[in-house]
């Protein structure tokens, strides 16, 4: 009887790890990027996916520089180039002062690489 309990809680523990790693690891895939600006624009960070709620107050990238990136998301279409935007989570500054800021919003994806990340897969929808 008591070998019979030993084996169900060693069964569930052994379960239970394994959902935990499981997790774990579903956890550490999800997918970022690091992004190259590499559109000619000046590219802001707005604080959605419309530009009509703004910027969240950092400088603007340019050509050289690039973001990190975990999603994408439909937004504002801009100048008809699509409405795809780029969850941001980090901006870095290489070409000026080689700073990477972590403020989270939105860029538009067609003024950070034509979109080329959507296209490619390289970061899933939000």
């Amino acid at each position: 009887m008591m070998r019979s309990i030993l084996r169900r809680r060693g069964a569930v523990v052994a379960a239970l790890s394994a959902g935990a790693l499981a997790l774990a690891s579903g956890s550490a895939s999800a997918a970022s990027a690091l992004i190259p600006v590499s559109a000619t624009s000046s590219l802001s960070v707005y604080s959605t996916t419309h530009t009509r709620d703004g910027k969240v107050g950092i400088p603007n990238l340019s050509f050289g520089d690039a973001i990190v990136a975990d999603c994408w998301d439909r937004g504002d279409n801009i100048s008809n180039h699509g409405n795809v935007w780029y969850h941001t989570i980090s901006e870095r500054y290489i070409t000026s002062t080689g700073r990477e800021l972590f403020v989270t919003g939105w860029t538009y994806g067609a003024y950070v690489d034509g979109n080329d990340a959507f296209h490619s897969g390289d970061i899933p929808e939000c």
